[in-house]
């Protein structure tokens, strides 16, 4: 009976949580500073390697590299994004590589570890705004998330009809079941 508790018990025991950034940019990274420090005063953290997440507002290509505009969401100590509706600010992400618009674009979410290299301002609707610039050690773009199936009650059946019961039982679908 022991065996097969361990057997069963293993395969959970091994699995674990890991970072989605590897190993050498997290060990790195300065923690214990919040975005908001950052953005107060960039000179201060110039040169430090920070972890961080967000969502895309903008990519923008050029001959050099890629750069995009994101708002900050906090991350926790795996790299996932928390809650995409807390923010603290924005910042920009400098990279050499050329990231497709298409596939970097507004609302996907992604995680970060890059140096901190200074800051630019830029006007935002009518004020303006200073944002740290990250040079963008590795990223990692988060997938999309699938579209769930409308709730279908029936079994499918190709020759059987889902309203055909409808008609003799008008509580088919509970009494709660929002009608289409």
């Amino acid at each position: 009976m022991k065996r097969y508790a361990v057997c069963l018990l293993l395969p959970v025991l091994l699995t674990s949580c890991a970072h989605v950034l590897s190993g050498e940019y997290v060990q790195n990274a300065t923690t214990g500073v919040s975005f908001t420090q950052i953005a107060a005063a960039p000179d201060q953290y110039l040169g430090k390697t920070f972890v961080l997440g967000g969502t895309i507002v903008d990519t923008l290509s050029a001959r050099e590299g890629s750069e995009m505009e994101v708002v900050q969401n906090p991350v926790d100590r795996y790299g996932s994004i928390i809650d995409p509706d807390i923010s603290e600010g924005r910042f920009l992400i400098e990279t050499s590589r050329q990231l497709d618009p298409m596939i970097y674009k507004k609302g996907r979410r992604v995680t970060f570890a890059g140096k901190l290299t200074g800051s630019k301002k830029r006007t935002r609707g009518e004020i303006e705004y200073r944002y740290p610039v990250f040079q963008a050690e590795q990223i990692y773009l988060w997938p999309t998330p699938k579209r769930l199936a409308p709730y279908y009650p029936f079994y499918y059946d190709p020759f059987l009809s889902p309203y055909q019961y409808y008609f003799y039982d008008p509580y088919w679908y509970g009494p709660y079941y929002p009608r289409p």
